[in-house]
C-alpha cells in the first residue's frame, strides 16, 4: 500500500529528530572512545557492556522521551517494558552496535535508532561517529550517506564479491572464494551494504530487533533485500527481540546467497548435536566444553606511510613488544607503547590475534 503525503512528511519530522538525537549521542560516544578509559563488565549471555553505552543509552531515552512521551521504547540497554505493543510508534535503539570493536580500539561501530510503526521500521538513522557516516533513510523516501543518495551494489555470482562476515565460518561451510572483511556491528554492516561499499552480508548467529530495525529500512531503501536466513522478513512487534540469523544484498545476489544458505539451515535442524556439528559458527567461548586456552595475541609498532592507512615504512625496523596469553596483558602492553609514540603521528603499535590464523575456532585445535 503506498505511502501518503502525509505519512511521509510525518516520517521526515520523526527522521529529524532521531538524525539529530543519534549524531550528538554519537559525540559522546566517540569522546569516550579517545579518552580510552572505559569500564567493561559483562551481560548475559557473556556479552560486553561499558559504561559509554550506559551514557549513550541515558542521553536518547531522556532527549527521546521528552520529544515524544507518546511512543514506545526498545534499546539494548533497557529492561524490555513491551510498550512497541501499546504503541502507536516505539523507538528501537542501540547505543552503540558493535561494543567489542568500541572496546578493541576498531572504529566499526555505530548509534543506531529507529521508528517502528505496525511492526515495520518507518524512519531510522545510523551513525558512525569516528567515521563521520551518517545513514538515514524513511519508508518510501531512498536512502542517504550524509545527504547523498546511496544503492546497493548487485551481483549474478558469489564468487569473489566483498562479503562483511567472519572468513572461518564460510572456509568451513566450503563456500567460494569471496573477499570477506570482519566488521563486529550488525547495523553498520549492513549500512556498509547499503551504501555500495559491500556486496553482501551474512550472519549465521541470532541478532536483536535493535541490531537491524534501521539498517533494514536503510539497505531496502537502498534497493536491498535483507531477510531471516529461512528468507522472511523481520517484524519488530514480536514477543521475542531475537532474529535467526540475517542475509543482506542486492536482489540476485540475496537470491543466490539464500541458496547457499538452505542446506546449511536444514542440516543444522537435524544435526543432534549443534555444538558438534556446528560449534564452529558460534562465537561464544561458553558453547564449547574445553577448559580456557590460552590465546596468542602479538603486539608490534612501526612507522606508517600514511597514519590513516596500514602500510609500513620500513618492515625491518618492525617494533616487536612481545607475546601475550590473553588480549588483557597484549592491551596493557599496547597501551604502553603507545604512549610513547605522542611526537610521531605515523608510529602506531597493534594487537595482532595471531590464533585467529592458527586456530580459527578459538578451540585449541588447529584446522
Amino acid at each position: 500500500m503506498p505511502v501518503s503525503d502525509t505519512d511521509i512528511c510525518e516520517y521526515e519530522v520523526d527522521l529529524g529528530l532521531i538524525e539529530t538525537a543519534v549524531r550528538k549521542a554519537g559525540l559522546i560516544a566517540k569522546a569516550a572512545f579517545i579518552s580510552d578509559k572505559p569500564e567493561i563488565w559483562n551481560k548475559s549471555g557473556n556479552h560486553p557492556v561499558t559504561d559509554a553505552d550506559i551514557a549513550v543509552n541515558d542521553y536518547l531515552a531522556g532527549i527521546l522521551g521528552e520529544a515524544r512521551p507518546g511512543y514506545g521504547w526498545l534499546s539494548e540497554e533497557t529492561p524490555d517494558d513491551h510498550s512497541r505493543h501499546t504503541c502507536r510508534r516505539t523507538f528501537v535503539v542501540d547505543p552503540i552496535d558493535g561494543t567489542q570493536a568500541f572496546i578493541d580500539r576498531s572504529p566499526n561501530f555505530a548509534v543506531s535508532v529507529a521508528v517502528i510503526e505496525n511492526g515495520r521500521s518507518i524512519a531510522g538513522a545510523l551513525y558512525n561517529p569516528l567515521r563521520d557516516e551518517m545513514y538515514t533513510a524513511i519508508r518510501d523516501g531512498g536512502a542517504k550517506l550524509n545527504g547523498r543518495s546511496i544503492s546497493v551494489r548487485d551481483s549474478d555470482r558469489i564468487e569473489h564479491i566483498r562479503m562483511v562476515g567472519y572468513p572461518r565460518k564460510f572456509r568451513r561451510l566450503g563456500w567460494p572464494d569471496m573477499d570477506v572483511s570482519i566488521v563486529n556491528s550488525m547495523a553498520y554492516r549492513v549500512a556498509l551494504v547499503a551504501s555500495g561499499a559491500k556486496h553482501a552480508t551474512v550472519s549465521f548467529t541470532p541478532k536483536s530487533d535493535w541490531d537491524l530495525a534501521a539498517a533494514e529500512l536503510i539497505v531496502c531503501e537502498a534497493g536491498g533485500v535483507i531477510t531471516n536466513l529461512t528468507g522472511q522478513r523481520f517484524r519488530y512487534d514480536q514477543d521475542s527481540v531475537s532474529e535467526t540469523g540475517v542475509i543482506c544484498a542486492g536482489p540476485k545476489l540475496h537470491a543466490l546467497l539464500l541458496d547457499r544458505v538452505k542446506p546449511t539451515v536444514a542440516a543444522y535442524r537435524k544435526s543432534d548435536n549443534k555444538i558438534r556439528d556446528f560449534g564452529f559458527m558460534g562465537t561464544h567461548m561458553t558453547d564449547r566444553t574445553e577448559k580456557p586456552v590460552q590465546l596468542l595475541h602479538l603486539v608490534i609498532g612501526g612507522e606508517l606511510v600514511d597514519p590513516s592507512r596500514t602500510e609500513f615504512r620500513d618492515l625491518t625496523q618492525i617494533d616487536f613488544v612481545g607475546a601475550f596469553p590473553n588480549y588483557a596483558d597484549a592491551r596493557d602492553a599496547w597501551k604502553s607503547a603507545a604512549q610513547r609514540t605522542v611526537d610521531n603521528a605515523h608510529m602506531r603499535y597493534f594487537v595482532l590475534h595471531a590464533h585467529e590464523l592458527i586456530d580459527p575456532d578459538k578451540d585449541g585445535f588447529i584446522g
